[in-house]
């Protein structure tokens, strides 16, 4: 597979690795998966286009005002980056090893999980051996573990749920912990340190680094760039920001448009698709285009 020439050197150790990463499984109609990194890359640009098409002017202030960003376009390629690599957990052994999760158990799925597992191993994804003594811990807290580390926050010492007290960082902290908040519920360090334990270490780190590389590419940043463009203190203030997220992911699954990608695609394919997935779903909620 050529070089897409989108990810940093750390990120190009697993460019073809961080593409065999799950997002969705459809066995109704053959053996079909989405890679994750598509329907990331989708929920990016969905909420571009929601930012640009949906939010009226004093919703993109306000959320503007709660990043605390410097202005509205740093907030706009914040929030689509972000948007993007809220589903950054699912890239752990904790999650791909429930691959096809959530449907029917039948010999057409465990025929699909083999054959996945089979050509995944092949390209690099560290899958583990004994997947029966995985650690679980929900994607969400995972993400929420992971993410200050993959945007910008490399001080020392800082590990298992613990937060940087370093105020250039801070604000990565703040918007991990609240990317994916339910209602009023507030992650606590307890269950982030719990989801530590559960990212399965450096080999998934590298993953991790290209995925959220190629969202950054993919949106027009670069992914250590996140501290320059906002600095949230507030996390009760991403309230609305996070029903935006959901709603860009839930766009952004391969159900929501009955065709997939495929690993062997090109980066530009699947950057490509995913604009046009993102146009298509905005367009379906009835915004005048």
């Amino acid at each position: 597979m050529p070089d897409d020439g989108n990810v940093s050197e750390s990120g190009k150790l697993n460019s073809i690795a961080h593409k065999w990463c799950w997002g969705s499984v459809d066995v109704s109609d053959g053996l079909l998966w989405n890679p994750l990194i598509a329907e990331m890359a989708t929920a990016g640009s969905v909420m571009l286009e929601v930012w640009e098409h949906v939010l009226s002017p004093r919703q993109r202030a306000d959320l503007t005002e709660g990043f605390a960003a410097e202005d509205e376009h740093s907030a706009r390629v914040a929030a689509a980056f972000l948007s993007g690599v809220s589903r950054i957990g699912h890239a752990s052994p904790s999650h791909m090893v429930s691959f096809g999760a959530g449907q029917q158990a039948s010999p057409t799925l465990g025929r699909a999980r083999a054959v996945w597992q089979e050509q995944a191993l092949q390209a690099g994804l560290p899958l583990p051996p004994d997947w029966a003594r995985v650690r679980r811990a929900a994607p969400e807290h995972i993400t929420a573990a992971v993410l200050p580390r993959l945007t910008g926050c490399d001080c020392a010492g800082y590990v298992d749920g613990e937060q940087c007290r370093d105020q250039e960082h801070r604000g990565l902290y703040v918007v991990a912990y609240a990317l994916n908040r339910h209602g009023a519920d507030v992650l606590h360090a307890d269950t982030v340190a719990k989801a530590y334990r559960a990212t399965g270490g450096s080999a998934w780190d590298a993953v991790r680094v290209s995925l959220v590389d190629a969202v950054a590419h993919h949106v027009g940043i670069g992914a250590l760039e996140l501290p320059r463009l906002i600095r949230p203190s507030d996390p009760a203030r991403l309230t609305a920001f996070g029903r935006l997220v959901s709603q860009s992911n839930g766009l952004s699954h391969g159900h929501a448009f009955g065709s997939f990608v495929s690993p062997h695609d090109t980066w530009a394919t699947i950057s490509d698709r995913a604009r046009l997935h993102a146009r298509d779903a905005v367009s379906r909620m009835g915004v005048a285009r």
